[in-house]
């Protein structure tokens, strides 16, 4: 398989993979969520977004291509808003949201983390050190090119559950559009190296590890949330 068909070929894999079409997003988008539900989710959430420039700056340090380290290089600049200001990192635009629905500052790392969040930052650490082709497969296919399809049904969600200022919602927003400009960098650094059999098993792997964790996450924060999944449900 040539790189071009491998990556067409994941990339299809992605958008039918059950953590972007899971029903836990087609229930948020519908909105209605209490408070504690909105807390529930966004706190959770939170560490996931804290811990992914971690992932790219440990695939930079390892990889032994100077263009795949310039690519992420140039995304990393992108997660930390720099030169513009360490004010408007990702972290730091998410601690808006959190503080747009209620939390105190530094309450959010009060909230003891669900065994699915923690599984899914310390296997993607893993992976940094297993093989860094394969967590290449996890940040670009298992997360850029997923976020773009998965985001609008949180803000869906959000926006009909509780007024908030439009800034409140920017780091969705920002990542909605953002984030289809760094899975197309990441693809020419996939497209540089998948072309044995060995290395796209390793990318295909990494993008489905990390696909399969979310929808763990999906899976740990329906159960903690919601009571059923029906199209209708009675909540808030």
């Amino acid at each position: 398989m040539t790189p071009y068909e491998f990556v067409r070929k994941l990339r299809a894999e992605v958008e039918r993979h059950p953590a972007v079409t899971h029903p836990f997003l087609r229930r948020f988008a519908i909105g209605r969520l209490t408070r504690w539900q909105l807390w529930g989710y966004a706190s959770q959430h939170y560490h996931l977004v804290c811990s992914f420039t971690a992932y790219l700056e440990a695939i930079a340090s390892r990889t032994p291509d100077p263009e795949v380290r310039r690519l992420l290089r140039d995304i990393l600049e992108d997660e930390y808003m720099r030169p513009q200001s360490f004010e408007r990192s990702h972290p730091t635009l998410y601690r808006r949201f959190l503080r747009a629905v209620g939390f105190g500052a530094g309450e959010w790392d009060q909230v003891p983390l669900l065994p699915a969040t923690r599984a899914f930052v310390q296997l993607h650490l893993d992976m940094t050190l297993r093989s860094w082709l394969e967590a290449l497969g996890a940040v670009g296919p298992g997360h850029e090119w997923a976020i773009p399809l998965m985001f609008p049904h949180l803000v869906a969600g959000i926006e009909q559950s509780l007024p908030l200022d439009p800034a409140a919602l920017e780091y969705f927003q920002l990542h909605i559009n953002l984030d289809v400009e760094h899975g197309k960098m990441l693809e020419e650094g996939l497209l540089r190296w998948a072309t044995t059999d060995q290395h796209q098993e390793e990318i295909r792997r990494g993008a489905h590890r990390s696909l399969d964790a979310r929808a763990a996450f999906w899976s740990a924060l329906s159960e903690q949330l919601f009571e059923d999944l029906s199209p209708t449900p009675a909540v808030g």
